[in-house]
């Protein structure tokens, strides 16, 4: 406990160190008069920009989304979202300091893959006027596809198979993931010492399922001019883990598959048989007593955290500092199935170098922002093996190295340890604008890098071994609030096309 606390405050250090490069321009900003009858006081660097607080809808608002969303591992997404947003008066002082005074949606997904994820969230910043914000989600999701490879540093390992899925063929090592997966598709003998049958597959060998509802709630109290916010909430949820071990699939014939010495794998390469399915990782590491969880269970979590925000605009920074750590408590005194701990330290910076030239930039570049988050993490105790993977922040949660929300480039999940650290690096630019309908929306093109890996323990934290990614992405800001995302990114091991919402930070 004791290194988690040292490495997080030397990380913070150094993001903190950062900020004072990036508000070098707060000085350089022309003073504007404060709003009379501030109910409490909100510092300046929260204050939206001139250009943000003009485009800003007043009152209250609906937008319905009809969401259409990509992702490798689960398919390509179908629902809707309905939004409420409410931004309150433009008389009223805290207008030009909040992204809004409350926002509600309602949600409606499910995939190709079945992975449907319904959910319903509310968010409200100085809620009644007061120091306090208050947000609720309830979420019913189940995926399952969820990829599992094992947890700590081994991990971290290229991927290898066997050609063909042939116990006496050729080992392909640095695989990508695409062809790694197509030749566990391929038949092979079974263990019967394990209880396999005579000829199984293993195209779901990193796979399982889960079905997760839950329902989250967090009250956080600013202090020092809304830049320090203290956060306390709870998370009740519980976990049902289905395998595939045993279930019939259609798979390939392999070397083995043979008809009078004659393998029938070269007759006809696309043919399939139904074919049972073999020992699943996630199944073998629970017999080899890897893993805690395999049969699912409750967590319940206490949480705590503490937040310095200096962002001026939370859904779409032009400019700040954000830094957090959280501490999640799972206990069986409040019905949970197991005891262990998280912690988690992050921070991320807002620049917007144009600025330190002129406070009026040319209308091409007056939005270029240069964005980057990193992020240290840490479980303790006798964790399920699926809770490695989950991360809470104060404003979002993340699950595993790799997917939509970390190192883009990599499977979701595809790095999950006792300690996970990651960083993303993005320059935000935006290169239009329109407005119709009295609907206003920017267009933004980002390149961004992503970088991260896991240890076994804290201890063993270094700048060594790490995975990298990159890619390119397309932002559409739609009244400031809601971000239409698109995103390619490409590692050593896999290439990715992401579409949903939200900048991932």
């Amino acid at each position: 406990m004791y290194s988690i606390f040292i490495r997080s405050s030397v990380f913070l250090l150094f993001i903190t160190s950062l900020s004072l490069w990036a508000q070098a321009t707060d000085s350089q900003d022309a003073p504007r008069p404060r709003p009379a009858n501030m109910p409490f006081e909100v510092d300046e660097k929260k204050r939206l920009s001139e250009r943000d607080i003009k485009n800003k809808k007043e009152g209250g608002y609906f937008t319905g989304l009809p969401l259409v969303n990509s992702d490798p591992n689960v398919g390509i997404g179908y629902g809707a979202r309905v939004i409420y947003l409410n931004n309150g008066e433009r008389n009223n002082p805290l207008f030009e300091y909040t992204p809004y005074r409350y926002r509600i949606f309602a949600q409606y997904f499910n995939t190709t893959k079945n992975a449907p994820y319904h959910w319903l969230s509310m968010d409200a910043p100085y809620i009644m006027d007061t120091k306090w914000r208050v947000r609720a989600d309830l979420v019913y999701e189940r995926n399952p596809n969820s990829l599992y490879f094992g947890i700590g540093e081994k991990t971290l390992q290229p991927l290898s198979y066997l050609e063909r899925n042939d116990p006496t063929g050729r080992m392909i090592r640095n695989a990508p993931f695409a062809d790694y997966e197509a030749n566990l598709h391929y038949r092979r003998p079974g263990d019967a010492g394990i209880g396999e049958a005579p000829y199984v597959t293993d195209s779901r060998y990193n796979r399982y399922d889960i079905e997760n509802p839950n329902f989250s709630f967090s009250g956080e109290y600013s202090f020092f001019g809304g830049k320090v916010r203290t956060v306390t909430g709870m998370r009740l949820s519980k976990q049902i883990i289905r395998t595939y071990d045993g279930k019939t699939y259609d798979a390939k014939f392999g070397g083995y598959d043979q008809l009078g010495g004659f393998p029938l794998s070269f007759l006809d390469t696309d043919k399939e048989i139904a074919t049972p399915h073999g020992e699943t990782r996630v199944s073998r590491d629970e017999r080899d007593g890897k893993i805690n969880g395999f049969k699912g269970g409750y967590t319940n979590t206490i949480r705590a955290g503490i937040v310095y925000d200096t962002r001026d605009f939370e859904p779409d920074p032009n400019r700040g500092l954000f830094l957090e750590y959280t501490h999640e408590r799972s206990a069986k005194a409040i019905g949970s199935s197991s005891e262990f701990n998280k912690n988690l330290v992050s921070g991320r910076i807002f620049m917007s170098p144009v600025t330190w030239f002129t406070r009026k930039p040319p209308e091409l570049l007056e939005k270029l922002v240069v964005a980057a988050r990193a992020s240290l993490i840490q479980t303790n105790g006798d964790a399920p093996f699926y809770e490695y993977r989950n991360m809470w922040g104060t404003e979002t949660n993340q699950s595993g190295l790799g997917g939509r929300t970390t190192i883009r480039g990599y499977k979701q999940d595809r790095f999950v340890g006792q300690t996970m650290g990651f960083a993303n690096f993005e320059i935000r630019w935006k290169f239009a604008s329109v407005d119709i309908w009295g609907q206003h929306f920017d267009f933004q093109l980002v390149p961004f890098y992503d970088v991260g890996r896991v240890w076994d323990e804290t201890k063993m934290v270094n700048l060594q071994g790490y995975k990298h990614s990159r890619g390119i992405g397309f932002r559409i800001p739609w009244n400031q609030a809601t971000i239409i995302y698109v995103d390619y990114a490409k590692s050593n091991e896999d290439s990715q096309a992401f579409v949903n919402f939200n900048h991932i930070f």
